[in-house]
């Protein structure tokens, strides 16, 4: 099946430099599906999130999940209900199986992702492309391929389109002189696939922009991911003493159960 795209010329029409855009609203609206295995070590579990947007114009772009918008907007929205002390969110939507945001704003891609309760903010190192000579079609759209080996040593390879010369992409893999329509890691643990495209006329704007720890450089991200997959008690600090399991208390530097989770998009 064919991917929903609009005709090239209308693209070239929207990305010409006589549409001189006003605002940062998108002009095209990506959207993809993505299937991951969250342990390497166990092929068997896979673990499937559709619905993850991609919003550009050509200055500009923004991923998300469209599953956590609609989670978070909930959240917000009973938040702003509070009455006398209280709130009534009535029934809370599903939690949301992917919380990951990038916001590209000119050169620099900023990416906020998760830690336990918290999200944190940094800037991606930028990807270093090879253009490989291998072609395909996906969902009936001619491909070339390219790899990149990312900061944490993953080799990733993406199938883009010249035929949709933009130079974006989902989560922070951008930068190829075609849109990315299929990307995936050397492991195959991780692929993501576009499944539409269409025009759009939405602001583009960060996600999660005010609740997030801006931080200096991605190693801070890293290293904070680890000590909690290492430790999930880390996050609770109230007085030393955190939780109560099996009768025992346990202060914030006890481990309840180590996160195994070892594949990651970064």
């Amino acid at each position: 099946m064919k991917l929903n795209f609009f005709l090239k010329s209308i693209f070239m029409l929207l990305f010409s430099g006589s549409m001189i855009a006003q605002n940062n609203n998108s002009d095209m609206e990506v959207v993809y599906k993505m299937k991951y295995i969250p342990d390497s070590l166990n092929k068997e579990k896979k673990i499937y999130v559709d619905n993850l947007v991609l919003l550009f114009n050509n200055h500009s772009s923004v991923y998300f999940s469209q599953e956590a918008k609609d989670y978070y907007d909930y959240l917000k929205k009973g938040m702003s209900t509070i009455v006398n002390g209280k709130i009534s969110l009535g029934t809370l939507p599903s939690f949301p199986r992917s919380r990951a945001s990038v916001y590209k704003n000119g050169e620099i891609i900023t990416a906020t992702l998760p830690v336990g309760k918290y999200f944190y903010s940094f800037e991606e190192p930028k990807l270093e492309w090879i253009l490989l000579d291998d072609k395909s079609t996906i969902n009936g759209v001619n491909c070339n391929l390219a790899k990149t080996v990312t900061d944490t040593g993953d080799t990733f390879f993406a199938w883009y389109s010249m035929e949709y010369p933009f130079s974006e992409g989902p989560f922070r893999f951008k930068g190829l002189p075609g849109l990315i329509l299929k990307i995936y890691n050397k492991n195959n643990t991780i692929e993501i696939e576009a499944i539409g495209i269409k025009q759009s006329v939405t602001n583009i704007e960060p996600f999660f922009n005010v609740a997030n720890i801006k931080i200096k450089n991605k190693s801070i991200y890293l290293k904070t991911r680890a000590e909690y997959n290492e430790n999930p008690n880390i996050q609770n600090i109230n007085s030393g003493i955190i939780v109560k399991k099996d009768g025992v208390l346990l202060d914030n530097k006890t481990s309840i159960q180590k996160i195994s989770t070892n594949v990651f998009l970064d």
